[in-house]
């Protein structure tokens, strides 16, 4: 866990948003781990067919992700919502110096519109206009409307317009729906040509790989679990998606709603809220700086590494050397895997064998599969 180094700037009728931050963050680490698990299971099921020629690899059919999946994607996003909505609220609630009542705590939302038509017609509502905070010239005002949507290029793929929609099309009708496609195949020796945001998307029955007969070549065939946003009907990586808007809520759209700032310290989002801190300050500087979607990213990335790394060792040193590998690559924690792994996958594809050959020798003594 990577501690944040400071300390805190939310005042304290918004410090509610450190747990509502928290809250999120919980929810996506579960459904990053509800994915890794359903990853394992090996959702893409593939068959071996064969030409006069070739060797095929066919896409013969996909496991659909669990339930959860939809489930805790839009209680991701009905969290991160409310923390919006909260911090509203506090504002409020504080400049005013007294609770609001029924009908103005009804009609106070974060709005999402995609015209300045819009949003003064939104501030203008009864219950609203009358708080006399949503008026022009009013602070309030102008931070709920830098956060809109028109003042993007493309209001449809503003992180708030994509929230709004998740969360209504959740709160209205049903859960997200989430699917299993494949997202990208990669012929492993290609690794570095290939761009990162690549993707090959294929349907049940086609042909995602091929060699010639007799051939030995490794493939990697990623599954990619997607959500489809409600307002524009496009596919979408589910854990970009729900990343994407949550790092938007936290680093960009609570400090301007609570301070009107966005160049602070990010609210750290990686906290243990079942358990009592010492203090606000002491919650705040106990908390982790990476979100989840991004911890995911890196245990995915390590246990990529470990995998790719222990063929080449067992191609270098034989199959009898590959429990003692194993054994050995599965102590190494995900820094330390990433750390010595990655520089050696580079140098592997850049074929600097000398290089590379050292690095399998110290490995290699380390496991216990040569003498030192």
């Amino acid at each position: 866990m990577t501690l944040h180094p400071a300390g805190t700037w939310l005042p304290p009728h918004q410090q509610q948003a450190l747990y509502g931050v928290a809250h999120v963050d919980g929810i996506v680490d579960a459904l990053s781990r509800a994915l890794e698990t359903y990853f394992r299971i090996e959702p893409l099921q593939i068959e071996r067919r064969f030409t006069e020629t070739e060797e095929l690899a066919v896409l013969v059919g996909v496991t659909p992700p669990p339930p959860a999946t939809n489930l805790l994607f839009a209680d991701a996003l009905n969290a991160a919502r409310n923390s919006l909505e909260h911090a509203l609220y506090a504002e409020v609630v504080h400049r005013l110096g007294r609770p609001l009542t029924m009908q103005e705590a009804r009609a106070l939302e974060v709005p999402a519109v995609d015209t300045p038509d819009a949003f003064d017609a939104w501030a203008r509502v009864k219950h609203r206009g009358s708080l006399g905070l949503l008026q022009v010239g009013e602070e309030l005002r102008d931070r709920v409307h830098r956060l809109q949507p028109f003042h993007r290029t493309d209001p449809q793929a503003h992180p708030l317009q994509r929230l709004v929609s998740h969360t209504n099309y959740a709160k209205h009708r049903e859960p997200a729906v989430a699917l299993t496609r494949v997202g990208r195949v990669d012929k492993d020796s290609d690794l570095a040509r290939k761009p990162v945001g690549h993707r090959d998307i294929v349907d049940v029955g086609d042909v995602l790989a091929s060699v010639p007969k007799g051939a030995r070549e490794l493939f990697s065939i990623w599954p990619d679990v997607v959500v489809q946003r409600p307002h524009t009907g496009e596919w979408i990586t589910l854990m970009k998606e729900v990343g994407e808007i949550v790092d938007w809520v936290r680093t960009l759209a609570l400090p301007i709603l609570t301070m009107g700032r966005w160049d602070l310290p990010h609210i750290p989002p990686d906290l243990d809220i079942t358990r009592t801190h010492e203090s606000f300050d002491a919650a705040w500087k106990a908390a982790g700086s990476v979100p989840a979607a991004k911890r995911m990213q890196n245990r995915v990335a390590a246990q990529q590494l470990r995998q790719s790394m222990l063929e080449l060792l067992a191609d270098a040193y034989g199959e009898s050397s590959r429990e003692g590998f194993a054994r050995w690559i599965d102590e190494l924690d995900d820094d330390a895997a990433m750390a010595l792994f990655q520089p050696a996958l580079e140098r592997s594809v850049r074929s600097d064998g000398r290089t590379l050959a050292h690095d399998f020798a110290s490995w290699a003594r380390e496991a216990g599969v040569i003498s030192v």
